[in-house]
């Protein structure tokens, strides 16, 4: 396949993200920036949901794309690929780019199936919440993309090792924020719209509310914390289906005056600028979104020290990184921070330093287009398929 030229101009490369579903994910997120943002002279976008309409799904709508939802159930079976492989013939795509696990599966064989020239796949985290047949189909299919994006050196090195795939099979992006969108505001304003209390130390918790974000470790900790920080307020960002289970535990904790469940929060810069620092206790991660969002806006992060947390969080200089699943170490790093002013703002001046120099969206999606134009041009080899990367 290769895209002819019209009128003394390249066409532009049909680019198809697939995504397993839109729920209100960081890989999700990640796709939406990265359509609104690709060089549209380059690169003609269009996004498959395997799923049905999710929460995010209004919003891809709006991208600028067409999207499609396919309606699948848990899995993709062969229906869901089929479909998916009648997609990309029809719409003529030249490169796809997976997000999650279940939409790489079923993008590497449609793909194959349809005889797309280029199948790109993205790991968003280690896959050690799945069962170990999972590793193997995850192994066994990468024949049929040409690269993986992992969004860390963790989460390389994790597939390579656990999963046996081959370390050159494997290209690392990192994840970056809107450096406009997340900028440093008024706390006090952004207090008053959350109405909460202008002196107190405001703690925030943006995620998923599942297993693997380690919620109930928080809530363990705040418990302690609030002897110490009697002002303690923590604001939870997010929804799933831990919800009704954290819910009872804040109340069994007597964290009810502490703990505000806010639901999913579309605008979620507001609740970072209210924080003095933000939590992130996951049991295992990729690369956090919420931590650059938050680093981004002049927030401290305190995160365990587990797959891509360790390669933003600079321990004692933009937050601190605590061992996962200790509730006791959570607490020591909250009244750390709370104890000094001078030590939350040398912290939050620090964090939007990094954050400009090292995580700017704009440095991810000119690795993106780099990674499909090479990658294109590999398979075409004619120079007809040559853009260049400015």
């Amino acid at each position: 396949m290769v895209r002819r030229e019209s009128a003394g101009q390249p066409r532009p490369l049909r680019v198809c993200h697939v995504i397993t579903g839109f729920d209100t994910g960081g890989a999700e997120r990640v796709l939406l920036q990265t359509v609104r943002r690709l060089d549209p002279v380059r690169f003609e976008s269009l996004i498959v949901s395997l799923r049905t309409r999710g929460p995010l799904s209004a919003d891809a709508e709006r991208a600028g794309a067409e999207t499609i939802h396919l309606g699948m159930g848990r899995r993709p079976g062969p229906l869901t690929l089929w479909r998916l492989a009648r997609i990309f013939r029809r719409k003529d795509v030249a490169i796809v780019h997976a997000y999650l696990y279940d939409a790489s599966i079923a993008s590497r064989l449609a793909g194959w199936w349809a005889k797309v020239p280029v199948v790109l796949t993205s790991t968003r985290a280690p896959l050690d919440y799945l069962p170990r047949p999972a590793w193997w189909l995850d192994r066994v299919t990468t024949r049929w993309c040409r690269r993986i994006i992992a969004v860390s050196e963790h989460t390389a090195d994790v597939i390579v090792r656990v999963e046996g795939i081959a370390r050159q099979k494997i290209v690392v992006i990192p994840n970056g924020v809107d450096l406009e969108r997340f900028a440093p505001r008024d706390l006090g304003v952004a207090r008053a719209h959350l109405d909460v209390p202008r002196d107190a130390f405001v703690v925030a918790s943006i995620g998923r509310l599942s297993q693997e974000k380690g919620h109930r470790y928080l809530l363990e900790a705040l418990a302690t914390a609030r002897k110490d920080i009697p002002s303690i307020v923590c604001l939870i960002a997010g929804d799933g289906p831990l919800r009704n289970r954290l819910e009872t535990q804040v109340r069994a904790l007597g964290l009810e005056m502490v703990c505000r469940f806010l639901g999913d929060v579309p605008n979620i810069e507001a609740v970072f600028a209210a924080a003095d620092v933000a939590v992130l206790p996951s049991v295992f991660e990729g690369m956090p979104n919420a931590a650059l969002e938050a680093m981004a806006m002049g927030c401290p992060v305190i995160a365990t020290a587990v797959g891509g947390s360790k390669e933003v969080v600079r321990h004692g200089e933009t937050g601190f990184l605590v061992p996962p699943g200790h509730p006791a170490a959570l607490s020591s790093a909250l009244a750390n921070i709370a104890a000094s002013a001078e030590r939350r703002g040398r912290m939050r001046d620090r964090s939007r330093e990094i954050a400009v120099a090292c995580h700017g969206i704009d440095r991810m999606i000119r690795s993106v287009e780099r990674l499909y134009l090479e990658e294109w041009e590999r398979v075409v080899g004619t120079t007809e398929g040559k853009h260049d990367v400015a």
